[in-house]
């Protein structure tokens, strides 16, 4: 759990909602409202089910806390909640909405995808990204971890939009027209940087800020 009261992880079948049952519901619930909200729009149409890090959750809360991810567009995986056991792992998304593929290996998963993406198309996943190519004006990466293009980047970049503090855009070329990390939003004016360095935005603070 790493301490986070309200977490998500990718899987095969979808998204998995972990709740730490440790802590009060009235708080998982409202925490849980908040990352939607923060996140509104991007797991419109995903499939989700909610686990439980320590022991069945009441069909009530349950309930609850499934409908206010109906109400932001999310969908109940047939199968219901999961159980999550210490030991357990997760395996992560092959697909989620437009992704291509997603390699499993040592270290952090990341979703690879073997191509540029143009004006229109939209890839939305729960950790890393990379994109082996251009991101075009009018495409968009939204990721709950990291995004690094291995090309040049001028569309839209969400990264840490689960309130990740310490992801990373990093770019060969970065001159995104709009780039937020951990839900902090700038639109860079990148004039006078060298287009053709390898640049890296994180949050220092509450700022973003280009290296």
């Amino acid at each position: 759990m790493g301490g986070q009261m309200v977490s998500f992880k990718g899987t095969r079948n979808g998204l998995i909602i972990v709740l730490d049952q440790s802590r009060e519901f009235e708080d998982i619930k409202n925490t849980l409202r908040s990352k939607m909200e923060s996140a509104r729009g991007f797991f419109s149409g995903a499939k989700f089910s909610i686990a439980d890090a320590h022991q069945e959750i009441p069909t009530s809360q349950k309930d609850e806390l499934e409908d206010i991810c109906r109400q932001y567009g999310m969908v109940p995986n047939p199968d219901g909640s999961v159980v999550m056991h210490s030991k357990a792992t997760l395996e992560p998304a092959r697909t989620y909405q437009n992704a291509i593929s997603s390699p499993v290996g040592d270290g952090e998963a990341a979703l690879m995808v073997r191509r540029s993406l143009r004006s229109g198309q939209r890839i939305v996943y729960p950790g890393h990204v990379v994109v082996l190519g251009d991101i075009h004006p009018g495409a968009e990466v939204v990721a709950g971890g990291n995004v690094l293009v291995l090309g040049h980047c001028r569309g839209v970049i969400h990264a840490g939009i689960d309130g990740n503090n310490s992801a990373k855009v990093v770019a060969m070329r970065l001159s995104p027209m709009v780039l937020s990390i951990a839900g902090r939003r700038f639109t860079p004016d990148l004039t006078g940087h060298s287009a053709g360095s390898c640049r890296t935005a994180r949050l220092s603070g509450k700022e973003i800020v280009f290296e």
